[in-house]
């Protein structure tokens, strides 16, 4: 069982859904929300000035691709280079409703990414990420 997991997406409901999924399938202590990538690089940012023994960073990240504002694309590129240098990187897997297929594909060749789970996040879902995980 992970610590923290955090989700990134702009969606109310997805986010109470994945909350409950998570917590139901004991997959985590702790769950972080985000509705947007800049709440979640804002909370980095904040934590990575703090003493490392007081920082809560998530073992995991579910990032939706497709937000206002800043896409999950652009929440790797700031990621990777303003957060990343200063923690232990976490797991990162996308979670999104999107079909087109250049977005798996661009997944597959980032490294920081881990895998690409279409929604809704399920039992199914997270039990194959588990064993991937372990």
């Amino acid at each position: 069982m992970l610590n923290h997991v955090m989700l990134i997406d702009e969606d109310d409901v997805t986010l109470m859904i994945c909350e409950l999924r998570l917590k139901k399938s004991q997959f985590c202590k702790n769950v972080i929300s985000f509705f947007s990538a800049n709440e979640a690089l804002t909370y980095y940012k904040t934590q990575i000035q703090l003493p490392k023994n007081e920082q809560i960073l998530p073992e995991l990240i579910f990032l939706d691709i497709n937000m206002p504002e800043k896409s999950g694309w652009d929440f790797l590129d700031e990621f990777e280079l303003e957060i990343l240098p200063y923690i232990k990187a976490p797991q990162i897997t996308i979670l999104s409703s999107t079909v087109d297929p250049k977005d798996s594909e661009k997944a597959s060749y980032n490294p920081h990414l881990i895998g690409f789970i279409h929604k809704p996040l399920t039992s199914e879902s997270l039990s194959k990420l588990n064993r991937f995980l372990s």
